[in-house]
């Protein structure tokens, strides 16, 4: 805490410096050149060292610069920056990255020519981008790329373009959302169908350039946060002797064959739905000795398999509404009642931190995810406590165990507690019989966004 007799400002700059400097220090102990502005740029790793000094970093660099800029200031840079989001768009829309070689500069009429626009325009909207560091006019009318460009230039996998084209247009129309319908945010009733006409699924079920760039991107984002890397430390799954394990919801299987591997005592079930799971083909794991299998299911229907090691549910509850959360639950309650006591649910998912519990840093970017998430299908990212609801409202038998983590790469280990008989009763019918599995995934498209 600052004292009164202190320098606000000065703490906040000195913090700032401490900061850098241990940045600084680390990179140098690990032989690690220093990023900069230039295209090839060397990146700060993403080690769990850095993304602690860079958050607090963050959360002190933005208050003295809020503070320093002032209310009026402050509050114009962020109303404007759909102004800086209007010159990213069309940069993406007009493959204005593309037309600047990667090792060298271009020039206006040579750029403006390539995307079939004109020089006023082009050279209006590229000087808004250098403005904001991700072009340099390094002379009149002469452009190159800069480091901040690399994802869009050459990271295709991870490729931010949809954002700023189906989902900038959907949040445009949160407020007109909202509006017609005031109570309710679901699936079918949210500013993507407001402004698209149709919710997200059929949409990319209907524009295949757009469904293969958010599958692509989606991937990209799920390599980059070390999903996999998460999942696997916060686990015990050497300890699994006997049974399978059943990756409900599981798409393709990619994360199930990467358990496969690093744990040869594992053997796993994949279930979505068949069209989901015809993409299985595209990973080679004859290695694997039949130690991962398919199985289509539909998740609101009872569970097929019982007497599984484990059960789990990876990034799927942050894609549906409270309702069928609660139906996923309890579809899985019969299969857990014929499993040995104790037999872990496991949710892998994003749990958001109570008050105080994460920096403002990483909190605004869960907390622009959970908007995301409200915007475009109608759903929300979750509490540890609204998790512990859900599950008590699926069957007041489903406890948690413990949460690993907090944050994007959460694992909730929920069990059935066979010494409590089952006081709730089913707001969702579930039906006894297995059903088709839905057309797309149950995964949502994979959505992790």
């Amino acid at each position: 805490m600052i004292s009164k007799e202190s320098s606000t400002l000065l703490e906040l700059a000195n913090e700032v410096q401490q900061l850098t400097t241990h940045i600084v220090q680390d990179l140098n102990a690990e032989g690690l050149p220093e990023p900069t502005f230039e295209f090839h740029s060397a990146t700060i790793p993403e080690t769990s060292k850095q993304i602690a000094l860079r958050t607090q970093l963050n959360d002190a660099a933005q208050d003295l610069l809020r503070l320093v800029n002032g209310p009026r200031n402050d509050a114009r840079t962020s109303v404007c920056r759909l102004y800086d989001l209007a010159a990213w768009q069309v940069a993406c829309e007009f493959n204005l990255f593309e037309a600047v070689p990667i090792d060298s500069a271009a020039s206006l009429e040579d750029i403006a020519s390539k995307i079939g626009l004109d020089e006023d325009r082009t050279g209006r909207f590229l000087r808004m981008l250098a403005s904001d560091r991700a072009f340099e006019e390094v002379a009149e009318n002469k452009f190159k790329h800069t480091s901040r460009n690399f994802d869009f230039v050459l990271l295709t996998d991870a490729d931010p373009r949809g954002r700023l084209d189906e989902f900038f247009k959907a949040a445009s129309a949160t407020s007109d959302s909202i509006k017609a319908s005031p109570s309710v945010t679901d699936g079918k009733k949210n500013a993507f169908v407001t402004i698209h006409g149709k919710d997200l699924f059929q949409f990319y079920k209907d524009d295949g350039p757009r469904a293969a760039r958010f599958a692509s991107a989606m991937a990209g984002v799920s390599r980059l946060e070390r999903h996999f890397d998460s999942l696997k430390e916060s686990f015990a799954w050497e300890q699994i002797s006997h049974g399978k394990v059943i990756d409900v919801g599981g798409g393709s299987g990619h994360m199930s064959i990467s358990l496969a591997r690093v744990f040869p005592n594992l053997e796993l079930i994949v279930q979505d739905s068949v069209s989901m799971l015809a993409s299985a083909a595209q990973h080679d794991f004859s290695d694997l000795n039949g130690r991962v299998t398919f199985m289509p299911h539909d998740f609101f229907t009872p569970q097929p398999v019982a007497g599984a090691a484990a059960y789990l549910l990876r990034y799927i509850t942050h894609n549906w509404s409270d309702e069928d959360c609660i139906r996923i639950f309890r579809a899985l309650v019969p299969a857990l009642e014929k499993s040995a006591p104790g037999t872990p649910l496991l949710i892998n998912d994003v749990v958001l931190p109570a008050l105080g519990e994460a920096s403002r840093y990483h909190d605004n970017r869960m907390r622009q995810v959970d908007i995301m998430m409200m915007l475009v299908l109608g759903a929300k990212q979750r509490t540890e406590e609204q998790f512990r609801t859900l599950l008590y409202d699926a069957d007041s038998r489903l406890k948690i165990k413990s949460i690993n983590g907090k944050g994007n790469m959460s694992l909730i280990e929920a069990y059935l507690d066979a010494d409590e008989l089952s006081s709730s009763q089913p707001s969702v019918a579930v039906s006894l019989e297995a059903t088709p599995a839905v057309a797309g995934s149950q995964k949502r498209t994979s959505a992790r966004f």
